[in-house]
């Protein structure tokens, strides 16, 4: 069976940061109350909806209401995307692969990249503003944690099997998905991935090479699974 679609996570896959909220927190200066929000959800004393709308409230907070989209828009533009993108995605798009995004990050700045590496669909969680364009706490988690269900309707909308899919994650969040699809890749060197990724790859660069190969003749790289 051969790879007929590539999905990428964004934050820290096709960016060079890590989170897009731990940036606008950082930003605004509400990372530490935005910590222990965190933690919260990780100990399971709120659900993610919750964790949504207090993270989003500490923005509306801490602008005193006032944040716009294009505000956001403006945080999130300086969020830089990995050098080579804009390459990975024609090599992929010239194998005559599509090519989707599934982020549990921002939908401001999934669509931006979204629009870079020309992709055919993506699902991101996404904020909710007023009728004058300023946020509000809250929004609707499409994503969440649960990237399993969402690489699913991805699938499904790509007209794709899961077995014919590519993901290429690389954190603890990507273990879902990755569990799904015929071809898991790991990028970077996260342990919690280990033994759930098939494929591992250094850089963002490799990703096409790592494809070639598994075009080939009978090549495999089940053995790509360390740094």
């Amino acid at each position: 069976m051969k790879v007929k679609a590539v999905i990428f996570d964004v934050d820290g896959v096709l960016t060079e940061v890590k989170s897009s909220w731990g940036f606008v927190h950082e930003t605004l200066g509400v990372a530490d109350r935005a910590r222990r929000y965190a933690e919260m959800f990780e100990r399971g004393e709120i659900t993610y909806q919750d964790w949504l709308r207090l993270d989003t409230g500490l923005w509306v907070e801490a602008t005193g209401g006032q944040i716009t989209r294009w505000d956001l828009e403006r945080i999130l533009s300086r969020i830089p995307l990995r050098p080579c993108i804009r390459e990975v995605s024609i090599c992929i798009h010239r194998m005559g692969k599509r090519i989707a995004l599934l982020s549990g990050g921002i939908d401001l700045l999934v669509a931006r990249v979204a629009d870079v590496v020309g992709a055919d669909l993506w699902m991101a969680n996404q904020l909710s503003f007023d009728s004058r364009w300023r946020l509000v706490p809250g929004g609707v988690a499409a994503v969440g944690v649960n990237k399993a269900r969402a690489i699913k309707l991805l699938a499904g909308e790509l007209g794709v099997s899961l077995g014919e899919v590519m993901y290429v994650g690389d954190s603890q969040w990507d273990a879902g998905a990755m569990k799904l699809v015929g071809y898991p890749v790991a990028m970077g060197d996260d342990a919690s991935l280990e033994g759930v990724a098939k494929y591992r790859v250094n850089r963002l660069s490799e990703v096409c090479d790592l494809l070639k190969k598994i075009e080939g003749e009978g090549q495999k790289w089940e053995g790509l699974t360390g740094p």
